[in-house]
C-alpha cells in the first residue's frame, strides 16, 4: 500500500469518526504527544480539543462535504483534507464554512499534528461568538 493510500485511509477514518463525534475513535488516530491547532482555541491536545467538540456538537445536524485530498509534493508525510463543514451545536446554532485540515504523520502513520484552517468570521456571527470558549 502506498503512503497516499495509507494516509487517505487514516483521513477517511478521521472524517468518519468526526461525522459521529467519536472521541475515542478520533484520538486513536493521533500520537500520544500530538497537537491540534484550532483557529478558535489555539494549540491543544487532541483529547481536549475533540472532547470540547463532542460535548457541544449536534451530530444529527452537522455534516461534511468532502472536496479534495492533497498529498505533499515535497516528499513530506503531510496530507490536506479540503471540505465544507456544517457545524451545529446542541442549542440549535449552526454555521457552514469551508476548511482545510493539514495532517502530519509519523513513521507509524499516526497523526502528530493537525492544523485546522478556516475563516472564523461567519462562524462567530452565526454562533454569536466562540462556542468553544469554555473550560472542561
Amino acid at each position: 500500500m502506498s503512503k497516499l493510500e495509507v494516509y487517505e485511509n487514516v483521513i477517511q477514518k478521521y472524517m468518519q469518526a468526526m461525522a459521529v463525534w467519536d472521541l475515542d475513535g478520533l484520538c486513536s488516530l493521533f500520537t500520544p504527544d500530538a497537537k491540534v491547532y484550532s483557529p478558535l482555541l489555539g494549540w491543544l491536545s487532541p483529547r481536549i480539543f475533540f472532547k470540547k467538540m463532542c460535548m457541544l456538537s449536534d451530530v444529527k445536524a452537522s455534516a461534511q462535504i468532502p472536496h479534495n485530498t492533497l498529498l505533499s509534493t515535497e516528499g513530506k508525510p503531510v496530507m490536506v483534507k479540503h471540505f465544507t463543514f456544517t457545524w451545529a451545536v446542541k442549542d440549535g446554532r449552526k454555521t457552514t464554512f469551508e476548511a482545510c485540515d493539514v495532517f502530519e504523520f509519523d513513521e507509524n502513520n499516526l497523526i502528530t499534528k493537525e492544523t485546522i484552517i478556516y475563516d472564523t468570521h461567519q462562524l462567530r456571527i452565526d454562533m454569536g461568538g466562540n462556542p468553544l470558549d469554555f473550560d472542561l
